[in-house]
């Protein structure tokens, strides 16, 4: 407000001094209207007319000009005023209209900025769009839970669907999981797993590839085809990452194998590893199992469980 005043006031005032201006260099001479001075001004005139120089003629010129400025400057500074005075009290007015735009904006630079994460990030991108009670209402409504659920395993296996929708969907079910505190899932099966390692096979970018075999590298679920699929994924991937994150998730298949459970497996699985470890053709392979392995007393569990 006190900004506007300052600035209506300095307009106001070159405005004064523009019409001032304006006066003084438009102002004509005052004449007699006594008969005597007319003649004797007439008879001066006359007298002088041989020398009357073009340089008093110039003068004329420049104060014209002068003039026509000052008189273009008045107008522009009025519009200006007018401009100010629209642009304030149509502000001032409407208080309400103008929150309106600026949480509008605001509005748009968030959906913006959830685009780009969702786009940088799929797998998670979701999270900020799930509603407040999200997490309590999947631990208090089981029917919402198992639909919710059974929506998701959807997406995951819905080929035409975007890439990006499809992980989002996995990374969305597998938070379920943990929120249930779940290690099974009729929705988290073979199937939904598998369909995300292809994703990671497939001719999509390396963000979508990485990101793919990220969310299921350390599945919950224990399956012969998924442990055979991560090892092709160590033997044969070109990306360092993707090969240690498959050597990972390897791991993470012997670990929670067990006898009972899935007869035969944790020995098909530490014979895997023994073959990566043992890799006298590809260093990178054995120096990558040598890190996964860590230690003699693992190494030897392993061997054991290879002769079982």
């Amino acid at each position: 407000m006190s900004q506007f005043k300052t600035t209506l006031s300095f307009t106001f005032s070159v405005c004064a001094l523009g019409v001032a201006l304006y006066s003084h260099f438009n102002q004509s001479p005052v004449l007699s209207s006594t008969p005597d001075v007319q003649s004797a001004e007439n008879a001066s005139l006359q007298g002088h007319s041989e020398r009357y120089t073009p340089v008093e003629a110039g003068s004329l010129v420049n104060k014209q000009q002068h003039i026509e400025q000052l008189e273009e400057q008045v107008r522009y500074l009025q519009e200006r005023v007018l401009e100010l005075e629209n642009r304030f009290f149509s502000a001032s007015s409407s208080p309400e209209a103008l929150e309106e735009s600026v949480l509008a904006i605001l509005e748009k630079k968030e959906q913006q900025e959830r685009a780009e994460h969702r786009q940088s990030n799929p797998v998670y991108g979701f999270y900020e769009d799930l509603p407040d009670d999200y997490e309590m209402r999947l631990k208090t409504d089981p029917e919402y839970a198992d639909k919710l659920g059974r929506q998701l395993q959807q997406k995951v296996l819905d080929e035409s669907l975007p890439v990006i929708d499809r992980l989002s969907a996995m990374g969305q079910l597998q938070m379920n999981m943990y929120v249930l505190n779940r290690t099974q899932m009729d929705t988290m099966s073979y199937d939904t797993v598998d369909a995300v390692i292809k994703i990671s096979r497939g001719q999509y970018d390396d963000k979508l590839r990485v990101q793919a075999l990220d969310v299921v590298a350390q599945t919950p679920v224990v399956d012969a085809r998924i442990a055979r699929s991560l090892l092709d994924i160590v033997e044969k991937e070109e990306n360092d990452y993707m090969r240690a994150t498959a050597a990972e998730g390897l791991m993470s298949q012997y670990y929670q194998a067990n006898d009972e459970q899935y007869p035969g497996l944790k020995r098909q699985l530490a014979n895997d590893i023994l073959k990566l470890y043992d890799n006298d053709i590809d260093n990178q392979v054995y120096n990558l199992m040598q890190r996964m392995i860590g230690d003699e007393d693992l190494l030897d569990q392993i061997r054991k469980d290879a002769n079982k």
